[in-house]
């Protein structure tokens, strides 16, 4: 079982700390009407988004002019009809990562052109998962600790 604080010490050992504030988690569930993973809001303490494991991540907060979960979300609700339950957290070349809020798999990895299958898990294509959004973390953290 991978701990927070190891993977803190790890991130802050390549990147420093770069931390979302509470009132951006606050407002980012206020958005998107959802209830953000705990290891989620953990992780937000030390890491905002964008470049790990050789992925361009979403900004967590809505600070800078970076793409951002919130409007990423919304436009994949509206585009798709991508459940509430879950937040777009990156879009890697030809492919998307979402968060579930609500269930395991925490993390979907899937083909940009099952991106519409994700509301029903039933892929042509098996998607890479994780159980949670820590070990997600962790698999990131390994992947950038590699190159």
């Amino acid at each position: 079982m991978t701990d927070i604080n190891n993977l803190r010490t790890r991130y802050e050992a390549i990147y420093g700390s770069e931390p979302c504030n509470d009132f951006a988690i606050f407002e980012i569930e206020e958005k998107l009407g959802i209830r953000l993973p705990e290891d989620f809001k953990e992780i937000s303490t030390f890491y905002s988004g964008g470049l790990l494991g050789g992925i361009s991540h979403h900004e967590i907060a809505n600070i800078s002019e970076a793409t951002n979960i919130v409007q990423e979300t919304l436009r994949l609700r509206h585009s798709i009809g991508l459940l509430d339950c879950y937040v777009v957290i990156a879009e890697p070349s030809e492919s998307l990562i979402v968060l579930n809020t609500d269930e395991q798999p925490a993390v979907i990895w899937c083909d940009a052109v099952e991106a519409k299958n994700i509301n029903s898990l039933s892929f042509n294509n098996q998607p890479d998962t994780w159980r949670s959004y820590k070990e997600f973390f962790s698999y990131l953290l390994d992947e950038e600790e590699d190159e």
